[in-house]
């Protein structure tokens, strides 16, 4: 049986940019309308919360906004792969990640940690209270959405193949 994949997207969205997981999380549920092995979590602002579905996760692909940084801008779509999560997340790119980090980390304590992790995340412009998304982090969905598609697919793919 193929391996379930877990697609959590994590954001506040009256925190302008903040949203943007969840905008991706929903375009992405809208594409794979049909497809049984993908588990879609609104994880909102939740922390400790998550790590249930953290810990049940064979594959985990979360979605979130990312702080800018000297190597990023606004509207850049970043995309994180196993072993480079710890390391940038450390710089706290986004202001979940510590939250993300503490749950990666506790699974790993319990021993029940995802085989296989990724983030897609945009670079956000604006984290102020407003609801929406700025128009630069606006034009980064869709290269979000195929960002995160590529890694489905491929996962998909594998799992299918066992």
């Amino acid at each position: 049986m193929p391996e379930p994949i877990t697609v959590l997207g994590i954001g506040n969205p009256i925190m302008g940019d903040d949203g943007v997981g969840l905008e991706i999380l929903e375009q992405l549920r809208t594409y794979y309308t049909d497809q049984q092995h993908l588990e879609f979590v609104d994880g909102g602002t939740s922390g400790m919360e998550l790590l249930p579905t953290i810990q049940d996760a064979e594959s985990l692909l979360v979605l979130d906004a990312l702080a800018p940084t000297a190597h990023s801008n606004p509207g850049d779509v970043v995309t994180l792969i196993g072993d480079q999560i710890p390391r940038l997340l450390n710089s706290k790119l986004s202001p979940h990640q510590v939250g993300l980090l503490d749950l990666l980390s506790a699974a790993r304590l319990l021993g029940t940690e995802p085989l296989r992790v990724a983030v897609v995340g945009v670079v956000a412009e604006s984290t102020e209270l407003h609801v929406g998304l700025t128009s630069t982090v606006t034009r980064a969905l869709p290269g979000a959405v195929a960002e995160a598609r590529t890694l489905l697919d491929e996962w998909l793919c594998h799992s299918t193949s066992m």
